[in-house]
């Protein structure tokens, strides 16, 4: 089905495009938000380009997608407690971070996000999406089947205790694990609207398969983790200030390269849209 209200530049030959001829800043009608809901599906993560938004338009345009995700305990704007404000002054070259989906560590993980770029450095910074439906069609069959019967578990201290404890203090990490206990998700997934089944395991979150002894458990992730990263599997986006990404999280995985110089500044916000069920 083509499009007819929206131009559609496709990023890579699995997923992501790049959507033109949309004002976000202003009230969409039906039809072209039906397209761009169309084009989130079909290419799981979309970008807009030169889009000057309030934090209340930001915020509408989310609200469009469904019923916000609760922030939990990272920062948000004073007026705009949906809106996540993400900060970042590096005095390093590179702090690149884990693998993940957002959210995978809650019970009802968010469904999509939407990142908007309010001031962003000239180079570097650039965001990877993984397509997990595509890396989960290029399993062997026996191999789809092995997955479909796994389990893993989900832990949102897994890879980030040491730096929690240094940014929030021991007792406030405390209560953080308290309230976020590790959850349980199955390793292939499918998605609710497409029917797609995609691999559902992180590097950042994904602490052990459920039932395997611990090297049964690592040799496994880490073969699902080299597999999901294959270049064949990416769409990679640079960043300029007032673009935006909105990506589907039931069926892709990201890591941002944060490879700036050590005075580079950078300020994001993004809204996360919760889901109604479980992942099965």
């Amino acid at each position: 089905m083509s499009y007819q209200r929206i131009g559609i530049s496709p990023l890579s030959g699995t997923f992501g495009a790049e959507l033109s001829g949309v004002d976000l800043s202003k009230p969409l009608d039906d039809e072209t938000f039906a397209e761009i809901r169309r084009a989130w599906l079909d290419y799981k993560v979309i970008f807009f380009r030169d889009q000057h938004l309030t934090p209340e338009q930001h915020r509408d345009f989310g609200g469009r997608f469904g019923d916000f995700q609760k922030p939990g305990f990272v920062p948000v704007l004073k007026d705009y407690p949906e809106i996540r404000r993400q900060e970042v002054k590096l005095g390093g070259v590179s702090q690149d971070i884990w693998w993940h989906t957002d959210d995978a560590f809650l019970d009802i993980p968010s469904k999509g996000s939407v990142l908007y770029a309010l001031k962003v450095p000239d180079a570097g910074g650039d965001t990877v999406w993984a397509n997990m439906a595509a890396a989960y069609d290029a399993l062997s069959d026996q191999m789809q089947n092995f997955l479909g019967g796994l389990t893993a578990i989900h832990d949102v201290s897994f890879r980030n205790a040491l730096s929690a404890i240094d940014k929030w203090g021991p007792e406030h990490y405390k209560n953080v694990r308290a309230s976020v206990p590790p959850v349980e998700h199955p390793v292939i997934r499918t998605h609710p609207e497409t029917g797609r089944k995609s691999i559902f395991v992180t590097e950042q979150l994904t602490s052990h398969m459920k039932g395997m002894t611990a090297k049964e458990s690592e040799a496994l992730l880490k073969f699902l983790f080299s597999h999901t990263q294959q270049e064949e599997f990416l769409c990679r986006f640079k960043w300029r200030d007032h673009s935006v990404a909105f990506w589907d999280n039931r069926c892709t995985q990201h890591r941002g390269i944060f490879d700036f110089s050590a005075d580079a500044y950078r300020l994001m916000h993004r809204v996360a849209i919760a889901d109604s069920a479980r992942p099965v």
